[in-house]
């Protein structure tokens, strides 16, 4: 099964990637399998693939977490140019992009996804490590884990 679920890692970063490119903002996506673990006990798995130290961080369920700034969640990543090269690019993606992505996840995991955002402390800068903006979201089902670490940098 381990097998599978590296390959469908690739899947879903080769669709991240293909929304890369049509943002062409700069904006970076990867996602990795992280292991037959529920998201939301992932951290320890999460902090060893991204080489970062757990100490001051945390999951929380998407939902719950307050953010200001920009690209705050999966959606506003996928759809929302960071940097418009031009005044025409100024206007986010069309959402069936993301509503698309929605569903062929839900297919790929034969179920809805559990969402959680990696949440630091503030006592930390992860950007050195992660980008100069960056979120990292674990998502995934009761038995398997993966992670989607989203970043810009100019």
């Amino acid at each position: 099964m381990s097998g599978d679920c590296h390959s469908l890692a690739r899947v879903i970063e080769g669709y991240l990637l293909a929304v890369s490119a049509l943002k062409d903002d700069g904006s970076l996506f990867l996602c990795e399998y992280l292991g037959p673990v529920a998201p939301q006990a992932s951290l320890d798995a999460l902090c060893r693939a991204l080489r970062i130290a757990p100490a001051g961080l945390s999951l929380q369920p998407l939902e719950s977490v307050v953010c200001s700034g920009i690209a705050c969640t999966p959606r506003q990543w996928l759809l929302e140019r960071i940097r418009p090269m031009s005044e025409a690019d100024r206007q986010p993606l069309d959402a069936r992009l993301y509503d698309g992505f929605e569903r062929e996840l839900a297919e790929l995991l034969r179920g809805e996804p559990r969402w959680y955002q990696l949440v630091s402390s503030g006592q930390i800068s992860l950007t050195g490590q992660l980008g100069a903006i960056w979120s990292v979201f674990v998502f995934g089902t009761e038995c398997h884990a993966y992670v989607m670490h989203c970043s810009w940098d100019s």
